[in-house]
């Protein structure tokens, strides 16, 4: 075997090691979409509704207990709110029930009311309990969050005056926080945009992408946010990738010199690393650039070597740079950006492994992160799946990552798995006659609408080429759709 090399022994040993623990089984209830929408509307939403909401003082707990009693800090986070705001949406978006939408528009009105600045625009930092500002500095990843909710919100309603907050948010973000000279979003600006914190973390950087980039290009077809999508994804790539490990790096200068933490083993961020891969995945499919894809692979090819999807079907949470010394726990959010990145890597790929993977991977959020006892998922387990906090939220942990997780299985199992239909429930808070709406989320140009029903009324007559839907003049509509994929 002289002339093998060693890095192609390593390969196949990998591959030989992934897929003899990652063997093809019967199929299983988490391979069926219609599972994973049960489980927002019966394990997950129904909870946050009715132990998290703040009567009090309006939105949602910041702190939340293992059993949903809030403690501690109790500051409303803009950008936690509107994650809420997403879940909520999303709720209505697969269910119709009205109880949702309505208090996605709630939180609406109170981040309009309490968290937007009249004075410079942008949102808070956070807010006290009274509704004043209690920060007013502002963090790239706080104004990213908050726009994400807003467009899921938009997505389902069409309501033209959030979509003006959206524009005007994200214009803030690319006059104000984007550097023209070196690229990426620095980290914080003060109340009125002067600059607070000039260096770029990851948190700043892919998150406009991941949060509500893709997902607002899918509901506007605006080029601009595909385009803005390619320019963060290009700097990304550029900067972020260390050509000695192979890995994608956090920490960074103004000029993108690394910032090498004081303690260096496990500072690879394993959940960033898929974050990155998997819009690498998603912006391909929709631009195909060929550069996208290898990078995508790149990132993938070292996952797998690394072997950071243990024996145990956990991805974990962190590994060191240039040693396979791997972090003893995961988060919650990890274990689900692992799922979903399985089942692009799946479609695209065409390699069995993948679904495989995530099969293993969903069987364990099921069995190791969902709680079915007291809703929602635990915040962190150890390597071997015990729970090590239970905790059911923070200024980082709310409803949006589980639902986000359920929301996309739905979709691509149901269309890139088992090829069944999928209906989406729309209520448009006004529309001009001529206006569309674009009711396919995952990007795949061969997901078509296949049924319209406005009210009780079939409308397919109104379908405009094979995803949009020419809308007549409505106030406060009811729009169901069916989406089927054909290739």
């Amino acid at each position: 075997m002289r002339w093998f090399s060693r890095s192609a022994l390593v390969f196949i040993y990998v591959f030989v090691i992934h897929s003899c623990n990652r063997k093809p089984a019967p199929d299983s209830d988490v391979l069926k979409g219609n599972y994973w929408k049960d489980q927002v509307l019966q394990n997950i939403i129904p909870y946050w509704t009715k132990y998290a909401q703040d009567k009090q003082s309006g939105a949602f707990y910041t702190t939340l207990d293992s059993l949903w009693q809030p403690t501690g800090d109790q500051n409303k986070y803009p950008s936690m709110v509107s994650r809420h705001l997403f879940s909520f949406s999303v709720s209505y978006l697969l269910s119709g029930n009205e109880e949702y939408l309505a208090v996605a528009n709630s939180m609406v009105k109170w981040l309009l009311k309490n968290a937007w600045d009249n004075q410079f625009g942008g949102w808070y930092d956070a807010i006290d309990a009274n509704g004043k500002p209690a920060m007013t500095t502002k963090t790239t990843f706080v104004q990213v969050y908050t726009i994400t909710g807003l467009v899921m919100y938009y997505f389902v309603t069409h309501d033209s005056t959030v979509l003006q907050y959206i524009e005007k948010s994200n214009d803030l973000l690319e006059q104000k926080v984007w550097d023209n000279g070196y690229g990426g979003y620095h980290n914080r600006m003060n109340q009125d945009w002067s600059m607070a914190d000039s260096n770029k973390d990851f948190g700043s950087q892919i998150t406009p992408v991941s949060g509500y980039l893709l997902y607002l290009y899918q509901a506007t077809k605006e080029k601009k946010y595909l385009d803005q999508t390619e320019k963060i994804l290009d700097v990304t790539v550029k900067n972020m990738f260390d050509k000695e490990s192979g890995w994608i790096l956090e920490n960074f200068d103004p000029k993108w010199k690394y910032l090498t933490p004081k303690i260096d083993e496990r500072e690879i961020n394993i959940g960033h690393n898929i974050e990155v891969s998997w819009m690498l995945l998603r912006s391909y499919l929709l631009t195909g650039r060929a550069d996208q894809l290898e990078a995508a692979k790149k990132i993938t090819n070292k996952l797998e070597a690394s072997a950071v999807f243990n024996s145990k079907n956990i991805w974990l949470t962190s590994t060191a740079r240039t040693s396979p010394k791997h972090g003893t726990n995961t988060y919650w959010w990890v274990q689900a950006y692992g799922n979903m990145y399985s089942l692009y890597l799946n479609h695209i790929l065409k390699d069995d492994r993948y679904i495989n993977d995530f099969r293993h991977g969903a069987e364990c959020w099921d069995s190791r992160f969902l709680d079915k006892k007291h809703g929602d998922t635990y915040f962190s387990v150890d390597s071997a799946g015990r729970n090590r906090d239970a905790h059911r939220a923070d200024r980082f942990k709310t409803s949006y990552h589980s639902v986000e997780h359920c929301l996309l299985n739905y979709l691509c199992l149901n269309h890139w798995v088992k090829n069944e239909p999928v209906e989406l429930h729309f209520k448009i808070t006004a529309s001009k006659d001529g206006d569309h709406l674009y009711p396919v989320i995952i990007e795949d140009k061969n997901i078509k609408i296949r049924k319209v029903v406005i009210g009780d009324s079939d409308r397919t007559s109104l379908i405009e080429g094979s995803q949009s839907i020419r809308l007549p003049e409505l106030a406060k509509a009811r729009i169901t759709v069916e989406l089927i994929n054909q290739p």
